[in-house]
């Protein structure tokens, strides 16, 4: 006996998916072999700055690097990960007026990470092994998070994200609110909010889907792609 399945039925089951929660895969194709480097200038309350992403792929690893350089502040970060974008290692280093320097590594296993920070000159050591089930995302994954979802119209998503002020492991949303022009570049608007509290980012429709801008209201910083 042979069974037909109606479109509106499908659609309907295939809207839930990118509602409710985990895409069924992500976009990391247009990831190329050789570094893809964006460079953005930040305005802020707290002064300006530079910061630059690089991400690329060898096989079906990914990696990323961040550098964020702000008057008494800098903070460099990199990463491994899956393309399928289950991550694998990341490590940062944050130095605060010269003076308080953090360096937090952190590693992945199926159901389990660790995570280390060395906060000098006080000599003190934070660590944590948090277990959880499913799917799991670095902080330094984010950036590059945005660019992979399928950002469809309305699209919502709900992840457990790694918390490094913490940690330990809290929720991180994603949402598509709206769609703009970012020096004339069609977006999509998608509103996260994870440890860093809530972010605006403009996301380019074709070609690599680059940020063109993030937004940060409540420290009234604007971020933009400057090349």
């Amino acid at each position: 006996m042979k069974y037909t399945f109606p479109l509106s039925a499908l659609l309907l089951f295939m809207n839930n998916l990118l509602v409710s929660g985990i895409p069924s895969r992500f976009d990391t194709q247009w990831i190329p072999s050789k570094p893809e480097v964006l460079t953005y200038r930040s305005r802020s309350d707290q002064g300006n700055g530079l910061y630059q992403i690089s991400v690329s792929r060898c096989d079906s690893v990914v990696q990323i690097y961040m550098n964020i350089i702000s008057p008494g502040f800098t903070k460099t970060v990199s990463a491994t990960m899956t393309s399928e974008m289950f991550p694998v290692q990341s490590a940062s280093k944050i130095i605060v007026n010269d003076q308080v320097t953090m360096d937090t590594k952190c590693t992945y296993e199926k159901d389990r990470l660790t995570i280390s920070t060395l906060m000098m000159p006080y000599q003190r050591t934070v660590t944590n092994s948090p277990t959880f089930s499913g799917r799991v995302l670095d902080f330094s994954q984010v950036p590059l998070l945005i660019r992979t979802l399928p950002l469809t119209r309305s699209a919502e998503y709900a992840f457990t994200a790694l918390n490094p002020q913490t940690n330990n492991l809290m929720p991180l949303t994603a949402k598509v609110i709206g769609e703009l022009s970012v020096s004339n570049v069609e977006c999509v608007q998608v509103e996260v909010n994870d440890f860093e509290g809530q972010s605006i980012y403009s996301v380019e429709k074709g070609a690599h889907h680059r940020v063109m801008r993030v937004e940060q209201p409540a420290v009234h910083r604007v971020t933009e792609l400057i090349q």
